[in-house]
């Protein structure tokens, strides 16, 4: 039976009307919230989609991760659990919540939400969740690892106060499903949007309609009475309109321990703070810059005098400063943007915050203005021709002394002649990159398909760059491996010929791979080959090919009644009692004891 001949004749109209229980999750949480019904093979109904690019279960569908949700349907789990209150199931690593639906005691449906995390995210919290999920290590060489630590940062994360305050939404939209909308759960669900939700995750369009980016939704012209919306003053927590943009990145360390990938983690977690201190500063509100640093937008008092105002932000700029530079552990450097007349725009000012802090970033300092230059459009364009054409100069002719200088200079002129556009800074990069390329084409020996594909996956990197960081990161990189390429390091065939070792283990492991065949293929030794690859992805290739195995099985196990030993045969063991044997070390189970207990989850 389906779930709308359980459910009260207004459940659905309430179910998109009501409008506190939605502004939760579409404003602040951002998770997917559906109505299951008591059977499975009925229709779920769609409460709220989240906004993300990505998720969980997009890896999940990938891989092919197998759900078990008879849980939703199961009475005995349930009451194992508790009656009245939220149920969480926890899955790789991340949670679910489901909330019975009742109406007289019977069961009617279930509300299903999810997924967060119930703590902060750490780097080795991601390593084990992508071990789970595929049954292979976490290597930071591996892209799809590092896709998968991007998305996973940006999964809510219901900690401290806002955990048992989810619960109570869900249970307060259970109960509205069922018996219509009352004014004491909707006077409920505002106070826990303002008073919990609101202090603890920014507002999903707030930050970008300030700064005068491309927001969720039609947002009205940005003036003088947005501080007299009283939401406004009720969520974001300020009471006049905010002036003057700051901006704050972390500057990087010598010999600081850790990759790009736990930096990433590391500034991400400093977002997800400075969110909850920008609340502590009067008047002022913080997001995230991109995925490497933070924005912070404040006012000084408008009854104060100029010199003063100027002042009381020098002293905002140093809070910022003195929070994040403790919070990252290390230096910072803050950018500060002009302070614009109340009610104008403020993309003005977070233009000069973020160009300060890519145009000053060697300056010494670490609180830093952005000083304008007098050039226009057009002299700028001739000056990045001019830049170019030096830059190009040491790639041909094989002397790269100054090049750090020039690649700065180069980099300087495009964000200053394009910082408001974000794909004219591409089109700059790419053509940049790609005018270098030819430069080194000319000094190595044409013809080789490997060295055609190394070039070409230089450009399609900067190509597929999300954020203006990410746009300047890819370009540094890229240069640097065709300095390498032309001083004879052969460092970019190895990493193209070692790529092409591990897409074919990954194609063919259910199989026989014999290490001289592809040592063979690949043009090196057995011994070169096997170091080459532990040094890429940290693991050895036969460690890799039982991880690639493993994880198979498991799927197998959980999935399905295949026999045993067919399971073995097709995941590539060549014996069962091997596999056995192979399974019980790596699990601590046999794969029977395993395929029970993971029938029910």
């Amino acid at each position: 039976m389906e779930v709308t001949e359980h459910l009260g004749p207004d459940a659905f109209r309430e179910l998109f009307e009501y409008e506190n229980f939605l502004s939760i999750f579409k404003y602040y949480i951002d998770l997917n919230c559906f109505v299951v019904p008591t059977s499975l093979g009925a229709f779920w109904v769609a409460v709220n989609y989240h906004q993300r690019q990505a998720s969980l279960f997009d890896f999940e569908l990938k891989r092919k991760y197998i759900h078990d949700w008879s849980r939703l349907t199961d009475p005995d789990y349930e009451k194992s659990r508790g009656p009245g209150e939220a149920l969480l199931v926890e899955n790789l690593g991340f949670f679910d919540a489901f909330m019975p639906i009742r109406r007289d005691g019977q069961r009617l449906g279930t509300l299903l939400s999810g997924a967060f995390a119930d703590r902060e995210i750490t780097f080795p919290h991601l390593q084990a969740s992508w071990k789970d999920l595929t049954g292979q290590p976490a290597a930071p060489e591996n892209p799809e690892f590092r896709h998968f630590v991007r998305v996973m940062l940006e999964t809510p994360v219901l900690e401290g106060p806002v955990l048992p305050a989810y619960r109570e939404t869900l249970e307060l939209f259970a109960g509205i499903l069922v018996h219509g909308n009352h004014p004491e759960a909707s006077r409920r669900l505002k106070e826990l949007s303002v008073g919990v939700f609101s202090k603890h995750f920014p507002h999903s369009y707030w930050m970008n309609w300030a700064l005068g980016l491309p927001t969720r939704q039609s947002t009205p012209a940005w003036g003088p009475r947005v501080q007299e919306m009283p939401w406004v003053r009720e969520e974001i927590g300020i009471t006049r309109i905010p002036t003057t943009v700051l901006t704050v990145i972390p500057l990087r360390q010598a010999g600081r321990k850790g990759g790009a990938l736990e930096e990433t983690v590391r500034v991400h977690r400093f977002q997800r703070r400075g969110f909850q201190f920008a609340r502590t500063i009067p008047e002022t509100t913080g997001g995230a810059l991109e995925n490497y640093g933070m924005v912070f937008i404040s006012s000084p008092d408008p009854r104060k005098g100029r010199l003063q105002r100027r002042h009381q932000i020098l002293e905002t700029a140093e809070r910022i400063r003195a929070y994040a530079s403790e919070e990252l552990d290390g230096p910072v450097l803050v950018g500060i943007g002009e302070t614009v007349e109340p009610g104008e725009p403020l993309n003005r000012s977070f233009r000069q915050a973020v160009l300060a802090l890519h145009l000053e970033r060697k300056s010494g300092k670490d609180l830093v203005f952005y000083a304008p230059t007098p050039r226009g459009k057009k002299e700028g364009v001739l000056e990045l021709a001019r830049l170019l054409q030096e830059l190009k100069r040491p790639f041909e002719t094989a002397s790269f002394s100054g090049t750090s200088t020039l690649l700065d200079e180069y980099l300087r002129q495009v964000l200053t002649l394009s910082f408001q556009d974000p794909e004219e800074i591409r089109l700059h990069l790419q053509y940049g990159l790609l005018q270098l390329r030819d430069a080194v084409k000319g000094k190595i020996h044409p013809g080789t398909e490997d060295l055609e594909s190394l070039l070409e996956g230089l450009v399609r990197s900067l190509v597929n760059a999300g954020t203006t960081q990410e746009m300047v990161l890819a370009f540094k990189e890229s240069v640097e491996k065709l300095m390498n390429l032309i001083q004879g390091s052969g460092s970019l065939r190895e990493a193209a010929s070692i790529e092409k070792v591990r897409d074919f283990l990954d194609e063919r492991f259910r199989g026989s791979v014999p290490l001289s065949v592809l040592a063979k293929n690949s043009g090196i030794s057995v011994s070169t080959l096997s170091r080459r690859f532990k040094k890429a992805f940290g693991i050895g290739i036969e460690t890799y090919l039982q991880n690639l195995r493993l994880g198979e099985a498991r799927q197998l196990l959980k999935g399905g009644n295949l026999p045993v030993s067919k399971i073995a045969q097709s995941c590539g063991f060549r014996s069962v009692s091997y596999f056995t044997q192979f399974f019980r070390k790596k699990t601590g189970s046999t794969p029977q004891t395993y395929r029970k207990q993971t029938k029910h989850q």
